[in-house]
């Protein structure tokens, strides 16, 4: 049943998404997330970043409401979670963003997509991981959920964990 839940989920993303043209199934070659990964990364949505919840949260258009894979940020309520958020705001808002949404549970209980988000670097064109990006700033740490696909060990050098 749970499996029946994430096709029928993955096939209304799919189709909600056909018509804005932000689905690309095929690798992106040598625009590569991980710093050592030995394969393409694979993006399968991309859209408008309309609001910033929190450090680790955001609103996508014609998307929803995205939670970052395997990342923890402070809470709104503490001094780093306002830095978390300022610093997911001046990456995030108001840019295109690129998710690889994870397939195996596709959203967590609170209806959140969980995805690997990569942002465009302005100076070079290629895509940054930009969960490992808030990792190796300082905004938060890695915390690697199993209920996913993913594994922030291949994001490049390790960073602190929790």
């Amino acid at each position: 049943m749970k499996a029946l839940r994430a096709l029928a989920a993955a096939l209304l993303l799919a189709v909600l998404l056909a018509g804005a043209g932000c689905i690309d199934r095929s690798p992106l070659g040598d625009l590569l997330s991980s710093k050592d990964g030995p394969e393409p990364l694979e993006v399968s949505v991309c859209g408008l970043v309309t609001k910033v919840v929190d450090g680790d949260t955001f609103d996508v258009e014609g998307l929803g409401r995205v939670r970052l894979a395997d990342v923890d940020a402070p809470e709104m309520d503490a001094p780093a979670g306002k830095a978390a958020k300022f610093f997911a705001e001046a990456w995030l808002l108001d840019e295109i963003v690129h998710l690889d949404v994870d397939d195996l549970g596709v959203k967590d209980r609170y209806g959140r997509w969980i995805a690997v988000a990569y942002i465009e670097d302005p100076d070079t064109g290629s895509l940054v991981n930009f969960n490992y990006l808030l990792v190796s700033s300082g905004h938060a740490v890695v915390k690697d959920f199993k209920d996913n696909k993913f594994d922030p060990g291949d994001w490049g050098p390790a960073p602190v964990t929790r």
